[in-house]
C-alpha cells in the first residue's frame, strides 16, 4: 500500500493501473508483492518508466509516503471501510454511502443510475 501511496502522490495517473498490476500478480499469478522488484515490475507493466518506478520505489519508507497512507487509511475507517474492496460512494448531496465486497458493484452501479454488465463487460454482452 506505501508503493500505491507514493505512486498516487507522485504520478496519479499511474494509480489504476498499478493497483490493477499488483492484484494480478497477487491473486492471478501468485508473486509476492511484497518484494522491491514484483512492485517495479507492476509499476513497469502499468506504463511508469523503471527510472521513476525506482525513484517511487526509494520514497516508500519516507515519513511523507507513511504519513499519506495513514490518513487515507484513518479516512477510510471513518467511513466503516473493514476490508477490501471498500468503496464509499458519494451520490449528489446524500450522505456517503459504504458499498464492501466485489458482490455489491451490481448495486453500486444502480444507485449511480448505471448498469450493470459484470466483472468483464465485452464478454457479458455477447
Amino acid at each position: 500500500m506505501r508503493f500505491v501511496t507514493a505512486v498516487q502522490m507522485s504520478h496519479p495517473e499511474f494509480v489504476e493501473g498499478v493497483s490493477r498490476e499488483l492484484w494480478l500478480r497477487i491473486w492471478s499469478e501468485d508473486k509476492d508483492i511484497t518484494e522491491p522488484d514484483s512492485l517495479l515490475q507492476a509499476g513497469k507493466k502499468a506504463g511508469i518508466p523503471e527510472d521513476q518506478a525506482k525513484k517511487i520505489l526509494s520514497t516508500i519508507t519516507s515519513p511523507e509516503v507513511k504519513k499519506r497512507l495513514k490518513e487515507t487509511t484513518e479516512k477510510a475507517l471513518q467511513y466503516g471501510a473493514f476490508g477490501m474492496p471498500s468503496i464509499v460512494a458519494h451520490i449528489n448531496e446524500e450522505k456517503p454511502e459504504l458499498f464492501f465486497g466485489s458482490d455489491r458493484f451490481e448495486l453500486l452501479a444502480h444507485r449511480l443510475g448505471e448498469k450493470w454488465l459484470g466483472p468483464v463487460p465485452q464478454k457479458s454482452h455477447l
